[in-house]
């Protein structure tokens, strides 16, 4: 026990004496430290003497941190829209008078240009006009081209032409108005008779030994003059705003009308109103087009020869059809995509009405910057065939020739055109076409001696291709040129009558520093199948008892030189069918050698 105790005693003095030794040294370094701060020199016994050290300060440098990445915080401003009144006067002043230089070439108001050339024929050409006006313009025109020589070996060929008529445009606000009265009068003669050559009383049945019948003929030339007096009227109202960028409503329209009568009891009143309108809306142009088309013609029934052998008339006719279209469209162009799609609602009215409805479909893509465009359609629609335009075709039609409208039934093309350079442009195409009522002319022997023409109707499929190229070098030079092909296939009749095989034309102007001024064209025609009731001396053939023959193809060049001596005077020399093929366009009617013309042109 007392070794335990001796044991407790013993580690109770090492704690006591541990906790003192530890509060000693605290002690003794507070100490130490309270005599460091204020000592400001240490004295080091080494060696002999004292030596002092001076109390070393701490510098004051502290590192700097540089942040490589600078955070800038999004200020958004919210701005609280308040409207303010301003209140404002307005100064009436008057506007500026300014001097209006008209800008351009002089304009002259008139000129006039006569000529003379062979085969006896006077040239006249004149017009009168105003000058430049933003209110309104008019003019006069008229002239006369005409030939009293005969074509040697055919009688009595002479023609003479007479037109005469005025103008007259309004500009307002908004509208433009235009309206036109022309007055033609036409002379031919049904010379289609050779005198000289029996060929052709052996054509047209006549003997040709009977040299009474042929002095006959040449005594009673003058009865197979025809005469056409020509009244023609066109008023136009159209809006101004006929771009298509522009979202106003877009409106023309139109009245003709036209009055021909002939020395053969015919008359013709055409009428013919219309409307066409255009609305912009989201891209998309919406438009329609209405027309109103009526013909009435009062014609004989028949043309007889009476015992005297003279051509008159027998009991008038009336002959009265009527056309109505509606022809409702969307026009789209988006990109380089054009698209034009609706529908042509027609009815043709003669003794009953017959409607038709025909596609109205076109198309075209732009490639490579307007270079290459295809294009493509599917159209339809009635032709109107009025006298006056059989006649402006055909000058030896007959006067009791039935009249018709033709049907384009379906019109399916397609193509492409371009231009490789500003200067060269071209189109190509193709097209197949049905048509029910298509016309033909065929020979009379009935209602004349055989000079003038009739007319016969068939169904006919018709197969066409087309090319053109053009160049224009500025207005000093341009080319150009274009041939078609057709391919017929008529239902009931052998041939498509009177119809070419192909038309080429040929054209060409070059201006030389506006002094001389060269132009040309060129016509080439390819055969055309004709026939004759009566046994010719030539005919390729004998089919459905008739004579058929071929018309040779045919080429006709016209070159004309213009020498300009001043702004006011000025020289001209025109040779018409250059080459001087005595060819024949309509059977057994040639037509003149080279007619050379000239004369002079005079503004004023």
């Amino acid at each position: 026990m007392k070794l335990i105790l001796q044991k407790i005693i013993m580690m109770k003095i090492s704690r006591f004496s541990l906790l003192v030794f530890f509060i000693a040294t605290l002690l003794f370094f507070q100490s130490y430290g309270q005599e460091n701060n204020k000592t400001e020199e240490i004295f080091l016994g080494i060696g002999s003497g004292n030596r002092k050290i001076s109390k070393i300060q701490k510098s004051s440098i502290n590192p700097n941190h540089t942040d490589s990445i600078t955070i800038v915080d999004e200020i958004k401003y919210y701005l609280e829209p308040k409207q303010h009144q301003v209140s404002y006067n307005i100064e009436n002043i008057k506007p500026a008078r300014l001097k209006i230089t008209a800008s351009g070439d002089k304009l002259y108001r008139g000129y006039l240009k006569a000529g003379a050339g062979a085969y006896l024929s006077p040239l006249l050409d004149f017009n009168y006009a105003s000058k430049r006006s933003r209110d309104e313009s008019w003019g006069f025109k008229g002239g006369t081209n005409a030939s009293f020589a005969n074509i040697k070996g055919m009688g009595n060929t002479k023609y003479s032409d007479l037109s005469i008529g005025g103008y007259y445009q309004k500009f307002f606000m908004d509208y433009d108005l235009w309206s036109e009265l022309d007055y033609e009068r036409n002379n031919y003669q049904f010379y289609g008779l050779d005198y000289q050559d029996s060929q052709m009383y052996d054509f047209y049945g006549i003997d040709n030994n009977d040299s009474l019948m042929k002095e006959s003929f040449q005594e009673a030339d003058s009865l197979f003059k025809q005469n056409y007096d020509l009244f023609d009227l066109h008023i136009k109202l159209n809006s101004l705003n006929i771009g298509r960028d522009s979202n106003k409503l877009r409106v023309k329209s139109w009245i003709d009308f036209h009055h021909l009568n002939s020395n053969y009891d015919l008359s013709e009143n055409h009428f013919l109103i219309g409307a066409h309108s255009g609305w912009l809306i989201l891209d998309e142009e919406f438009l329609g087009t209405f027309e109103l088309d009526i013909n009435s013609v009062n014609a004989p029934e028949t043309l007889i020869i009476n015992e005297n052998n003279i051509i008159q008339s027998s009991n008038l006719r009336n002959r009265s059809s009527g056309i109505i279209r509606l022809n409702p469209h969307i026009y789209s162009r988006k990109n380089n995509l054009i698209v034009k799609a609706g529908l042509s609602i027609q009815a043709n009215i003669n003794d009953k009405a017959k409607f038709h409805i025909f596609p109205d479909l076109e198309l075209s893509y732009s490639l490579f910057n307007n270079v290459f465009i295809p294009y493509g359609g599917w159209v339809g629609n009635v032709q109107r065939n009025t006298f006056n335009d059989i006649r402006l075709e055909n000058h030896f039609i007959s006067e009791d020739a039935n009249l018709q409208n033709t049907i384009q039934k379906s019109n399916l093309f397609a193509g492409f055109r371009g231009s490789l350079s500003s200067k060269f442009t071209f189109n190509l195409s193709a097209s197949f076409q049905k048509f029910d009522s298509m016309y033909f002319f065929i020979p009379d022997n009935i209602s004349s001696y055989g000079n003038k023409f009739q007319m016969t109707f068939d169904n006919l499929s018709q197969t066409s291709f087309m090319g053109e190229i053009t160049y224009q070098d500025s207005e000093k030079l341009k080319v150009s040129a274009k041939g078609e092909y057709f391919i017929y296939d008529p239902l009931n009749e052998l041939f498509a009558w009177q119809k070419p095989e192909f038309l080429i034309t040929l054209s060409a102007l070059l201006d030389l520093s506006d002094k001389i001024i060269v132009k040309s064209d060129i016509y080439l025609v390819g055969k055309r199948t004709v026939f004759s009731h009566h046994e010719p001396q030539i005919f390729s053939s004998f089919e459905d008892g008739k004579y058929v023959n071929n018309l040779n193809p045919l080429i006709d060049m016209n070159l004309s030189a213009e020498y300009r001596y001043n702004k006011k005077v000025s020289g001209f020399i025109q040779f018409n069918n250059f080459i001087g093929r005595k060819y024949q366009y309509w059977s057994n009617f040639p037509v003149q050698s080279i007619n050379i013309l000239g004369g002079v042109t005079f503004s004023f």
